[in-house]
């Protein structure tokens, strides 16, 4: 499988301009925050940060890497609702032992783990909790996997895996993944 294209307007480069100046007026000092502090028409710029918001897709797309990958969040639809979710949570571990008290294995590959989940029929979208039935596990993972899914970061900084293009995240106010997800 490919890695996830970007939508034809998504431009990286321009989105990063756009976030670089929205900053810039955000800070006291800069000739950008002077400029707008001393400028009567503020409607202006709002009405042009709207237009550029509206020209890369209908908003920013902040980008974060994952700082926490001791478990993730396997979304079953684009639903949050403050730390809870339809869905699961992964965590990967070995029993604990004196010498190793702390049983988790760091997750470096969110994408491949929800994509086996969801191929398991461990996520069922149609479940108010996102869960599917354990008496309905497929041991074969043929069960299907939504096309795309896409990895956000939460706020504490985990992964979460959720159907859908790049949008998602913002559209959840997470931040898209910034480190790239291996290929399956």
């Amino acid at each position: 499988m490919t890695n996830q294209s970007h939508s034809p307007k998504f431009d990286p480069a321009r989105s990063a301009a756009i976030e670089s100046l929205v900053t810039k007026v955000a800070q006291t000092g800069t000739p950008e925050n002077q400029h707008f502090q001393n400028t009567k028409g503020k409607r202006i710029l709002l009405s042009g940060v709207a237009i550029a918001l509206l020209a890369t897709g209908g908003a920013l797309v902040m980008q974060m890497p994952v700082t926490d990958k001791s478990s993730i969040a396997c979304l079953a639809r684009a639903e949050l609702h403050g730390n809870s979710f339809p869905g699961t949570t992964m965590v990967l571990g070995v029993p604990s032992t004196a010498e190793r008290p702390d049983s988790t294995i760091m997750i470096e590959d969110a994408l491949s783990l929800c994509r086996a989940a969801w191929a398991q029929n461990a996520i069922d979208p149609n479940d108010p909790d996102g869960r599917a039935h354990p008496s309905l596990y497929d041991p074969s993972s043929s069960h299907p996997v939504p096309s795309p899914l896409t990895v956000c970061v939460l706020q504490d900084g985990r992964a979460a895996v959720i159907p859908g293009d790049e949008k998602v995240c913002g559209t959840l106010g997470l931040a898209l993944k910034t480190d790239p997800e291996p290929s399956p």
